[in-house]
């Protein structure tokens, strides 16, 4: 294991990098508590040093991403920043692949759907018929591995496929909870694609 250290909140940490990658690292700390996720964190030792933010937190370990990274992005927005980036299509943003289950609810009414990708712009899934209402908020409930996710969306397009319907919904509310485990989940499902 390489040494590292953490420069967090005008701290030095001790640590252990027991993985690392261009897209993910793994430390062990002396104090993990200390920090929380989503904040800066830089992380150095003699050869190298990066600007890193905190995904996950555990009794003894941090996940820690790029500062950069396109996870961080991924959150509820209003739909005048979604309308801009609609009517640029030079814009490219990373998206992320599912292959997911859960639910939209709507009212009393419950539709299985598959979720197939998520980026900025919000989630991909499909259905096999037209009963999904355009424009319109939903309740959903989505699996991330043995946990579950409950953001808002809103429907915003639908292109009819050969055998499917692919919608596109964008992020109308989502907790800081369930953001969390969408992150880590979005990180640990591209680490095992590998």
């Amino acid at each position: 294991m390489k040494d590292m250290q953490l420069l967090h909140n005008g701290k030095v940490y001790r640590g252990q990098v027991s993985y690392e990658g261009n897209d993910l690292m793994e430390v062990s700390c002396t104090d993990p508590s200390s920090f929380a996720g989503g904040e800066s964190v830089i992380a150095f030792n003699y050869r190298t040093k990066a600007q890193m933010r905190v995904l996950r937190v555990s009794q003894s370990k941090l996940i820690l991403v790029p500062a950069d990274s396109e996870l961080f992005h991924i959150q509820a927005a209003g739909s005048q920043i979604y309308d801009d980036m609609y009517r640029d299509e030079d814009k490219v943003f990373t998206s992320y692949k599912l292959n997911t289950y859960g639910t939209l609810i709507d009212d009393f009414k419950t539709m299985a759907v598959r979720f197939t990708n998520v980026s900025r712009l919000g989630f991909g899934f499909e259905v096999n018929d037209f009963s999904v209402k355009m424009n319109h908020v939903f309740d959903t409930m989505i699996m991330c591995d043995e946990a579950t996710i409950h953001p808002k969306l809103i429907v915003r397009y639908a292109h009819i496929q050969e055998k499917t319907i692919r919608y596109g919904a964008e992020i109308h509310s989502i907790s800081e909870k369930d953001l969390s485990k969408l992150r880590y989940y979005l990180v640990t499902q591209q680490f095992l694609a590998k």
